[in-house]
């Protein structure tokens, strides 16, 4: 067979990652090989797409349509040969597309002992399951000498100029396990969907199926080999893209697996795999494809190989998007212009190559454009505090290269707001001098502040908050005026159905104010309607007066952070109730009570036993407690009302598995679409969590008056 013409470093990469498929090597047990079809001594091809796994086509590791796979896997988990470095590796196939299927009775009956792996050319069956692009994955099973990987393309499929074949085959020397590669050059001939006909300059040689069609021009994988047609001079090729059929569907039983999400976890590990390779510290020394890619004659552009390397390390490690749409959505946005592939993208990734040619001159502008838009995406959708610190990472490192930017398009780039996690508004008795009414009653004065929180603890300060105290109930509206546009601000950086928490830090004195019942503007105009807070949104009670306690009293900060761990450990959580008014909760109780333990409390929290039992809970460090702003006297004792607010709070708190992070979203989604659930009224949450401390007393900003 005729050689390729141009031995460089991109045909090296590509031959040095091309494999052998054949039969297993002998088995420690002594379980012989069993003969394979014809004389050949391989199946067919493949190549290593990340550590450890092989992609070729399924019809490789099949005899024909409907028939036996080559053998049965072994008692090991073997079924397959890897031949690569002159030793054959026990693999077993993980995956296939079409999807394997339970063996057909026929004359000779079931056979139990194998899996059939149906060929994309078993068209004719009426059972055979014919989905998927005729692909398969094979996971070794023994470790390489030394480990090399495949550069696939990011892009959908497409023309290409200059290409070329490698296939693997026994070498004529008959040795066991050694092999040799041989290559062909090839040109673009058209394509279908996920098939790439290219046009060859010479015979194609049986059994360089499953091996990779590479694009010499950009240095990419960018197909599997199928097939040639019987009357010569071209053949065709699974795209690339067709691994984005791949999910957990496609898996073999008993194979090993790349999760629940196999095609973005293979691309991560490929992807990772590059880098790394890249990478001064974990490189070999040795050529890599970066390297070659760098090396080719390159159309005019400033997005750059090392550019794509950096953004797939970092979008491999993102949160996955929720819809293919999103990341057309995304893709369309940076490029100002509807997109419109056949193969539909799966990841970040295939938004990223779906950029490829049509940037010209602005080629780097629509790159980071796409980078910007994913962080944002992902920093409004993610409540996972790793997942926002990689959204951050990944805008501060687009907002560096965007230095290369002109003036007019790094200001089209856009900016990252960060997702708060919560905002809090706090109320605090005022360190002025209290105000007298007409009856010159002494009357508490209050000041208030509001703040944005984050993930990684920070506080910022949302508003200048007021320097004159106020009687709480006009502190109150007047708090309340300056919280509405902040939560819209907040909102708007988090999904709809995901607004921003509340929390509301009071004083233990006012531990009877049901925060969730306050009516707020629903928007900032002057004569918007007025809804209950907690009808938008979680909304929880903190207490301000344990930030002042915890100053000297550290044994009580163990015990919250210890409560809080026991809280989030518990398979489902203990409710602690008084025995009964006038009783409170004691002391002893409380404090011996196990860590899965909540507070629920019916009676007023005012005066009397609900109010001794409140203020000794939180000030033994329970994190979590429920109890009604309208609750009854001890001398009036329980009545049904009673018995509806304990049967309710109990079916909430009463959910095995539930962790209580998800308790202030539940109780929201009750409140918001319930109706005629008497015992939620007067319902208070509290909920302090030690993970997100309220602002120290020293960095709240009171301005002395002018």
């Amino acid at each position: 067979m005729a050689t390729a013409p141009d031995r460089g470093e991109l045909w090296q990469l590509t031959e040095e990652a091309t494999v052998g498929l054949g039969a297993p090597p002998p088995s420690d047990d002594g379980l012989p090989i069993v003969a394979q079809r014809g004389s050949r001594a391989l199946w067919g091809s493949g190549f290593l797409v990340a550590p450890g796994w092989v992609l070729t086509c399924a019809h490789v590791l099949v005899d024909g349509p409907g028939r036996r796979a080559r053998r049965a896997v072994r008692p090991d988990g073997t079924d397959v040969g890897v031949h690569v470095d002159g030793r054959v590796l026990r693999g077993r196939v993980a995956y296939s597309m079409p999807l394997p299927r339970a063996a057909r009775s026929g004359p000779h009956g079931p056979d139990s002992a194998t899996d059939l792996l149906v060929s994309e050319a078993d068209r004719a069956a009426p059972d055979t399951d014919r989905s998927g692009p005729d692909l398969a994955l094979v996971a070794l099973l023994d470790p390489m000498d030394r480990e090399r990987c495949a550069w696939l393309t990011d892009r959908p499929p497409g023309e290409f100029g200059s290409g070329g074949i490698v296939g693997r085959f026994a070498h004529p020397s008959g040795v066991p396990g050694h092999s040799e590669p041989e290559s062909l050059s090839c040109g673009y001939g058209g394509t279908t969907g996920t098939r790439i006909k290219f046009e060859l300059r010479a015979d194609m040689r049986p059994g360089t199926s499953g091996g990779p069609l590479v694009d010499l021009e950009r240095g990419e994988i960018v197909g599997v080999v199928k097939a040639r047609f019987r009357e010569g001079g071209s053949g065709i090729a699974v795209a690339v893209s067709g691994l984005r059929a791949l999910t957990a569907a496609a898996h073999l039983d008993g194979a090993p697996d790349l999760g629940p999400d196999p095609y973005e976890e293979l691309m991560r590990r490929h992807d990772d795999w590059h880098w790394h390779r890249q990478h001064p510290e974990h490189g070999n020394g040795e050529p890599t494809w970066v390297d070659a890619q760098r090396a080719l004659p390159r159309r005019r552009g400033s997005w750059g190989v090392l550019d794509r390397l950096e953004a797939l390390h970092q979008l491999g490690a993102m949160p996955p998007p929720s819809t293919s749409a999103t990341v057309r959505e995304l893709a369309a946005e940076a490029l100002d212009r509807t997109v419109a592939h056949s193969v539909a993208p799966v990841g970040w990734r295939d938004g990223l190559g779906m950029l490829h040619g049509f940037g010209g001159e602005g080629d780097l502008a629509v790159h980071l454009s796409y980078l910007v838009l994913v962080a944002k995406w992902i920093s409004k959708h993610s409540a996972e505090p790793e997942a926002a610190a990689r959204a951050r990472e990944l805008y501060e490192s687009v907002m560096k290269r965007g230095h290369a930017l002109d003036a007019k398009q790094r200001g089209q780039l856009g900016t990252l707001r960060p997702r708060p996690r919560a905002v809090l508004l706090e109320f605090d008795h005022a360190p002025s001098t209290p105000y007298f009414d007409e009856g010159e009653e002494e009357v508490q004065q209050y000041v208030w502040s509001l703040y944005k929180g984050y993930e990684d603890g920070r506080w910022e300060l949302a508003r200048t908050p007021p320097t004159d105290g106020q009687p709480f109930a006009q502190a109150r509206e007047s708090a309340l005026d300056a919280l509405v546009g902040v939560l819209e601000a907040a909102d708007a950086t988090r999904a709809d159905d995901d607004p921003v928490p509340l929390e509301v830090a009071l004083p233990g004195t006012e531990f009877a104010a049901a925060v969730a019942e306050w009516e707020i503007r629903e928007d900032a105009r002057p004569s918007a309607p007025h809804s209950p807070m907690g009808i938008d949104r979680p909304v929880m009670l903190r207490d301000i007066e344990r930030r002042a306690q915890l100053v000297d009293a550290a044994d009580v900060a163990e015990q919250w952070r210890a409560r809080w761990r026991g809280l989030h450990r518990a398979e489902r959580l203990r409710l602690l109730r008084p025995a009964g008014p006038p009783a409170p909760l004691r002391r002893a109780q409380l404090k011996s009570a196990p860590h899965d333990s909540v507070p629920v409390l019916c009676q007023r929290v005012t005066a009397g036993s609900g109010h001794v039992a409140v203020q000794r809970a939180v000030g033994l460090g329970y994190p979590v407690a429920l109890w009604r702003a309208d609750g009854h006297g001890d001398e009036d004792g329980c009545g049904d009302a009673c018995d509806g607010f304990h049967e309710g709070v109990t079916t909430l708190l009463d959910r095995p598995g539930e962790s209580v992070r998800t308790l202030p979203g539940r109780l929201w989604k009750l409140r918001s679409g319930a109706s005629g659930t008497d015992w939620l009224r007067g319902l208070i949450l509290f909920y302090d969590s030690p993970d997100h401390p309220l602002p120290t007393a020293s960095a709240r900003p009171f301005e002395p008056p002018p």
